[in-house]
């Protein structure tokens, strides 16, 4: 795997991370949409970030993944000399990141693209990324604004969002490209849902072996799955079978979980 994925992280954490200090350092994310969530996700996995456990939850709308024990500092100073000093597609995939992050898109009749930030270091540097590329924009405190159908296709076509840039070329056409997200954004979704479901069904059934005094009678490799199971409460099965470094494949990991499902019924 390429660079461009840890660049791609960088972005999200300038504009969306938290370093959350009580007992241990944590890292914190948070979005409306659970299909960046799983992104994140997807990117410390792929990455092979170290971290002891990802807390997960939701409320009000609002979505939220706690890292603990990151092995990365993930220090804005250190992010900032090496996206500086990376390479154009690097750069690229570092603002794709920080749309990702803290990016904010409206509908016609107004084009109209924002990203937020808390320190106006991180909007000044992200303005300098931008500058770079020749993307117009303008910036207020804590605020980053692109205005103007043209000026965000120049921004699409930088962060290599090809598909969506073409569609622009074409006039009226934000109802299509907001019906093409929102129908991708929904299937995205409805999977997420669909395996957070299963995912949710699988830890009662483990609890409740357990406090029924059940959980040591079962098979040596029930228990080591179920174990996978509560340590990484939504990851995917094809995630989890990585985690058993090829010891159960992720049709084996199905069975297993569908069999402690049915014992703790």
């Amino acid at each position: 795997m390429g660079e461009e994925p840890l660049f791609e992280l960088y972005g999200i954490v300038l504009g969306n991370g938290r370093i959350v200090i009580s007992n241990e350092k944590m890292l914190k994310f948070s979005s409306r949409e659970l299909f960046v969530i799983r992104k994140i996700i997807s990117l410390f996995n792929d990455l092979n970030i170290k971290r002891e456990k990802d807390i997960i939850s939701s409320e009000r709308g609002i979505h939220e993944i706690i890292f603990t024990s990151v092995s990365e500092d993930f220090d804005i100073e250190e992010i900032f000399e090496r996206v500086s000093n990376a390479k154009i597609n690097q750069k690229k995939a570092f603002l794709r990141g920080v749309y990702l992050g803290c990016g904010i898109i409206s509908t016609p009749p107004s084009y109209h693209l924002e990203f937020r930030f808390e320190k106006d270091a991180e909007r000044d540097f992200v303005s300098h990324i931008l500058s770079q590329f020749k993307i117009k924009h303008s910036t207020k405190p804590g605020r980053i604004f692109i205005k103007g159908r043209e000026n965000i296709k120049d921004f699409l076509y930088a962060v290599k969002a090809f598909h969506i840039y073409t569609e622009l070329e074409e006039d009226a056409v934000e109802k299509s490209v907001l019906n093409e997200a929102n129908r991708l954004a929904n299937f995205e979704y409805a999977n997420l849902k669909r395996q957070t479901d299963s995912a949710s069904k699988e830890i009662k059934a483990i609890k409740s072996l357990i406090e029924k005094g059940k959980f040591e009678s079962l098979d040596p490799d029930l228990k080591e799955v179920a174990i996978l199971r509560l340590e990484y409460p939504f990851l995917s099965l094809r995630e989890l079978s990585e985690k058993t470094k090829g010891r159960f494949s992720k049709q084996e990991i199905y069975y297993r979980l569908r069999k402690i499902e049915s014992y703790g019924e």
